[in-house]
């Protein structure tokens, strides 16, 4: 068996690496930190602030033990207050948190929080299908456009995958490079990936402690999906994605369904 190599095998993935690795003589700290700036929100858009909601008691150690992809889903809605506590255990600004320092669940390269969340929304109760952008420091929703998101269009926009056309949401995280970029330079690339790594992780605790399901995204169609969030792709890439909603059985179940269709598959 021949040696793998990266810069062989996959020389965009080496180029882009060894472009952004540190040695001694271009190593430094970085350059000033920007100051905390707001999101993408945009006050003109239509808006719907999101209910006061808590996460469950629910220990860790089960939150992690039910946290099995979902690849099936009922038609059923999520209520307000599940998208809320979802947003909020993802990327919502804390109690602790003031003017000059944002305080958040994930931990981010200088505190700066380059990342942007949007929804498309299918089926939540008293929410308008569309796109949806979530603007955390005022715990609440604008609408980026109303929009019916056919299974059809979302699985080629998710590259065939069917799942997807069933959740009820699904969650874009992207990052909005001129936060941190321009005190890290091309090394803040790594950390905002990193970031959208620990955001969408307590994303997925929060929907396995509410009951619910999700299965993560990084098969998309980059373009199309900035063109349909309202993403301005100069500025602002879509990272990850995750589609949420009610799961049509257990996850002990469904870890069991996913053996039987991997075995089929062999």
């Amino acid at each position: 068996m021949d040696e793998f190599t990266f810069a062989d095998a996959v020389p965009l993935a080496w180029t882009f690496h060894r472009g952004t690795a540190r040695w001694l003589f271009n190593a430094s700290a970085g350059g000033e930190s920007p100051p905390v700036v707001p999101g993408r929100e945009n006050g003109a858009l239509p808006w719907t602030p999101l209910p006061t909601a808590e996460l469950p008691a629910v220990t860790l150690s089960d939150a992690v033990q039910a946290r099995v992809s979902c690849r099936r889903f009922l038609a059923d809605p999520l209520t307000p207050a599940e998208v809320a506590v979802l947003l909020r255990a993802a990327y919502g600004i804390g109690t602790r948190s003031g003017p000059a320092m944002q305080d958040r669940p994930p931990p981010s390269g200088g505190g700066l929080y380059p990342l942007e969340l949007t929804l498309l929304v299918r089926a939540v109760e008293n929410l308008e299908p569309g796109v949806y952008h979530y603007v955390p420091a005022a715990n609440g929703l604008e609408r980026v456009q109303s929009i019916e998101l056919p299974a059809a269009f979302l699985t080629y926009l998710f590259m065939g995958q069917p799942w997807v056309a069933e959740a009820a949401v699904i969650t874009v995280l992207s990052f909005a490079g001129g936060r941190s970029l321009t005190k890290y330079g091309d090394r803040g690339y790594r950390y905002a990936l990193l970031e959208a790594g620990h955001t969408m992780q307590n994303l997925n605790l929060a929907v396995a402690a509410l009951g619910l399901g999700c299965v993560n995204l990084g098969g998309f169609y980059d373009d199309e999906l900035a063109v349909l969030a309202g993403i301005d792709v100069e500025s602002e890439l879509p990272l990850y994605c995750c589609a949420i909603g009610r799961p049509d059985a257990a996850p002990d179940d469904r870890m069991r369904m996913r053996a039987l269709e991997r075995a089929e598959g062999d």
